[in-house]
C-alpha cells in the first residue's frame, strides 16, 4: 500500500510540477521586462533622431542597441516562454511595433543612399567617358 501511495503522491507532485512550469510569472519574467523595455528605448532614439535629421550619425546609437541586444540575449536564457507574463507579452508586441517602424525608416534611409550613389556613379562614367559607346539617344527620365 505504500508503494501505491508514494506512486500517486508522485504523479500528484508531477502534475502540479507541470501546470507550476506552464504558468506565467510575473516575477520571473522580470529580467526580460527590463530588457525588452529597455531595448524599446534604445530603438526609440534612434527612430526619434533620424526623425529630426535624417543626416543624423547614427553611430552613437550603435552601442546602446548593441547592449540592448546582449541584455536581450542573457534575459531570454533566465525566462522560459512558459512564465512569460502578460506584460511581458504586451511589451514584447509594443517592441515589434517599434522595430517595424525604426526598420521602415532605416530603410526608406537606405533607399535613398542607394539612389544618390547610382546618380554619382553615373555622373562619374559621364565625365571620364569620351562619348564613344555614349547611347545615341538620351536615357528616358525615370
Amino acid at each position: 500500500m505504500d508503494a501505491a501511495n508514494d506512486v500517486e503522491f508522485q504523479d500528484v507532485a508531477v502534475t502540479d510540477l507541470a501546470l507550476q512550469e506552464f504558468t506565467p510569472d510575473p516575477v520571473r519574467s522580470m529580467p526580460l521586462v527590463v530588457a525588452v523595455r529597455r531595448a524599446i528605448g534604445a530603438v526609440r532614439e534612434e527612430t526619434r533622431a533620424l526623425r529630426a535629421n535624417p543626416t543624423a550619425d547614427l553611430k552613437i546609437f550603435e552601442y546602446g542597441k548593441s547592449q540592448a541586444l546582449l541584455d536581450l540575449s542573457r534575459a531570454r536564457t533566465l525566462v522560459p516562454p512558459a512564465f512569460y507574463s502578460e506584460e511581458l507579452r504586451e511589451d514584447i508586441a509594443e517592441f515589434k511595433e517599434v522595430l517595424d517602424e525604426n526598420v521602415g525608416l532605416l530603410q526608406l534611409h537606405m533607399n535613398a543612399v542607394t539612389e544618390v550613389v547610382g546618380m554619382m556613379s553615373r555622373t562619374m562614367i559621364d565625365y571620364e567617358s569620351d562619348g564613344t559607346y555614349q547611347a545615341p539617344f538620351p536615357e528616358r527620365a525615370r
